[in-house]
């Protein structure tokens, strides 16, 4: 008497790792049938699919996503790429971005610039190896070569904060002028006239500016000049370095130098250097010098006392982002490019300055 033995789910291959092939013996059907149940074909009977479903689950397998990739020309896989992983900011936008992404059934791919546009030229190109289906360019530094390498590829970008235009590549930008604009305006109203403002640009003295940071000076000057008032006393110092840093050793060279009531920092990073330099010389916030930082990161709930901030809304630039690359994904020739507000978040680091 003959027995059929059904194939052992236990037993793998000789890397130890369970394959697709492995899946295809176990449920007794071909590989581009299981091909056809990972990638959610609909000319595979129900039975069949169950079956193979069932057996994945078995096994426990997992897709090698780069490898399938390479195999086909629209991936499920959405590539993200910030300037620094180190700031809040940039971390919490790619995690709303890989939160939206995964809610139509992408996976994100994250790399980081450091600020570098070389960096950012060879993100692009990992990006591309792994034939992503589109890019958001979360970053403050653009480099011309890595824009030229999208437009020239074909595929769909979508950058934060630039004026890079291609059939398949866009922007959303935030509205960080009018942000920077009614933070100003805020201390100005609580009778500030003593104003520091810090900048943080990057290292590189031969780097372009970085348009965000161009964007916010604007806002800050528009607000003074509408004020136009008689006894104002301004400064700005642009430190360069990593940001909390240059926070800090901004602030020790102004109160070496200037007489100020407020400080306007260029993002939350940097007005947490400036909380560490003012506490350190005995300045208390914000009886003796109100703060304002930009960006509305986790960390200013958390500093004390709790920072006022420009916020940009996260989530719905997320969600912008990404419905502006699935457009493009879907072959959409014009899409809308939005424009997000920022909007100031009043703690308590800022109150009227004191008298004199």
């Amino acid at each position: 008497m003959s027995v059929t033995r059904k194939p052992d789910a236990r037993k793998k291959n000789r890397s130890g790792r369970i394959k697709i092939q492995d899946v295809a013996r176990l449920a007794q059907v071909s590989l581009s049938t299981v091909s056809g149940v990972l990638n959610e074909k609909d000319n595979i009977r129900p039975e069949t699919r169950q079956r193979v479903l069932d057996v994945i689950a078995q096994l426990g397998y997992t897709p090698n996503m780069f490898a399938s990739n390479l195999a086909r020309r629209r991936t499920k896989l959405i590539g993200i790429i910030v300037s620094d992983l180190l700031n809040p900011f940039f971390a919490e936008i790619a995690r709303a971005l890989d939160i939206e992404a995964r809610k139509h059934g992408y996976e994100t791919f994250l790399a980081s610039t450091n600020f570098n546009m070389e960096q950012q030229g060879e993100a692009v190109r990992q990006m591309l190896s792994l034939r992503v289906a589109g890019i958001a360019m979360m970053t403050s530094e653009n480099d011309p070569e890595a824009f030229f390498q999208l437009k020239a590829s074909g595929t769909p970008a979508v950058y934060l904060d630039n004026n890079h235009s291609a059939p398949t590549i866009g922007t959303v930008r935030v509205d960080k002028r009018h942000g920077m604009y009614v933070a100003v305006k805020h201390l100005l109203e609580l009778g500030h006239r003593r104003i520091l403002l810090i900048k943080n640009s990057q290292r590189d003295s031969n780097a372009p500016p970085m348009f965000s940071h161009m964007e916010r000076q604007i806002g800050f000057e528009e607000a003074l000049h509408q004020y136009n008032a008689a006894d104002m006393d301004v400064h700005i110092i642009d430190e360069p370095g990593e940001p909390a840093a240059a926070g800090l050793s901004a602030v020790e060279r102004a109160l070496k130098h200037y007489r100020f009531t407020a400080v306007v920092a260029i993002n939350d990073l940097v007005a947490l250097g400036a909380f560490r330099a003012l506490q350190a010389a005995g300045r208390t916030i914000p009886n003796d010098v109100s703060v304002v930082g930009f960006d509305d990161t986790y960390l200013c709930r958390f500093l004390h006392p709790p920072l006022t901030t420009v916020a940009t809304p996260r989530n719905e630039l997320a969600h912008s982002v990404l419905d502006m690359l699935f457009r493009y994904v879907d072959g959409e020739e014009h899409v809308n490019e939005p424009t997000l507000s920022a909007n100031i978040v009043l703690r308590e680091s800022t109150a009227p300055p004191a008298k004199e």
